[in-house]
């Protein structure tokens, strides 16, 4: 009897060796000691048992239990706070925080997914947030709609909603009014919209694009280090690399490459100093759509006429007053120009527009014409007296 019970002691204190201790283990060695399966079975962590995490043979890992639907449910690794899933679909379902930090003060948004140290870390209430990367969208506490791919991409956005921000620090916006929410924005492009604190609908795609612009709405810009420090910015449009605006605080300005500009649709092709005229209402006085600097060539121009007395056959009528030949050789000795030709210093300070100048020289052929005929009869004239 007392072998059998020094037997029995062995057997049970060998077993007992042999299996996992909840206070720890000495003397292991990796691939013999494990936990596991020796067959072909999944490996399943129950909690109140009830199924919570399955290792499948394959290598899955299956969250929550696989037979059920898991819509209503959140994953969370190393991050998201613990506020239960609202199963009926209410709130709080379908997030997914992975990273230390990440959505760890959610408590009714929905559909976010959050990937990276710090992630949305502070929002409660934000829906369909996608913030991937180190302290993307970290201050976002109710915005909606978001994507932020990057570190510390739209990091400062507290409110915003329907923002796209794609780069290292794409409209972080640290430091800004909370208030004011930033809303339609994308960014493309390493610190793009960078410290953007107010406005909407910019589309700014390019490194440091619009970099230290805090307030901005509407503008477009596609290339790198555009109006970097433009502020107040509205309705402009920049494509190319480091174009400076015209203006501190541009408004429906427009440069293309640095050759074509433009101010409130007021067109310029070419290299100007200074701004073009927002009601393009030039030097002279009168307004203009285009200015182009150089020179155009071109195989064909059309110009229009706008009224029908704008042309000048009007010197053919019977009543035009013809001024006499001597009169406009005193103009000529006089004045050094035909009456109502510009001078050249007229010319070189106005400059000529088209339209008028064609139909001036038209006149003044036409003039010359009927000069030209009154001659022939005062020589025909002439000539049957001689006969």
């Amino acid at each position: 009897m007392k072998k059998t019970i020094i037997l029995l002691s062995a057997v049970i204190s060998i077993t007992a060796s042999a299996q996992w201790n909840l206070t720890g283990n000495a003397g292991t060695t990796p691939g013999t000691n494990f936990l596991g399966t020796t067959d072909n079975q999944p490996l399943v962590f129950k909690i109140n048992n009830d199924e919570k995490v399955k290792l499948s043979a394959n290598g899955r890992l299956v969250f929550f239990n696989s037979n059920a639907q898991t819509w209503a449910n959140n994953l969370y690794i190393g991050g998201g706070n613990e506020v239960p899933s609202n199963n009926a679909g209410g709130t709080n379902y379908a997030n997914v925080s992975v990273g230390l930090g990440s959505m760890s003060s959610n408590t009714t948004g929905y559909a976010n997914t959050a990937l990276g140290f710090n992630t949305l870390t502070n929002s409660t209430t934000g829906n369909v947030n996608t913030a991937i990367g180190i302290n993307s969208m970290q201050y976002a506490v109710t915005a909606n709609g978001n994507v932020a791919v990057g570190a510390n991409s739209l990091g400062g956005n507290v409110s915003g909603e329907f923002n796209t921000a794609v780069g290292y620090q794409t409209l972080r916006g640290w430091g800004g009014t909370s208030s004011v929410p930033l809303i339609g924005n994308t960014a493309v492009g390493t610190t793009a919209l960078l410290r953007l604190t107010n406005g909407n609908n910019n589309t700014v795609l390019g490194y440091n694009g619009f970099l230290n612009t805090l307030t901005a709405s509407n503008n477009i810009s596609v290339g790198y280090n555009n109006a970097t420090n433009a502020n107040n910015a509205t309705g402009n449009i920049y494509i190319g690399n480091n174009i400076l605006p015209y203006a501190s605080q541009p408004v429906n300005e427009l440069n293309i490459g640095n050759w074509i500009v433009g101010n409130n649709g007021t067109i310029g092709i070419g290299a100007f100093t200074n701004q073009l005229p927002a009601d393009g209402i030039a030097a002279d006085g009168e307004k203009y759509k285009l200015f182009v600097k150089d020179g155009i060539k071109t195989e064909k121009v059309k110009v229009d006429i706008a009224a029908n007395n704008g042309w000048a056959d009007y010197v053919f009528e019977k009543d035009y007053k013809l001024m006499p030949l001597e009169n406009v050789a005193k103009f000529i000795n006089a004045n050094g120009h035909l009456p109502e030709v510009p001078t050249t210093e007229e010319a070189i300070k106005n400059g000529i527009e088209l339209k008028e100048m064609n139909i001036l020289l038209l006149k003044k052929i036409e003039e010359l014409t009927l000069y030209t005929i009154q001659q022939q009869q005062r020589i025909e004239a002439l000539e049957k007296k001689v006969k």
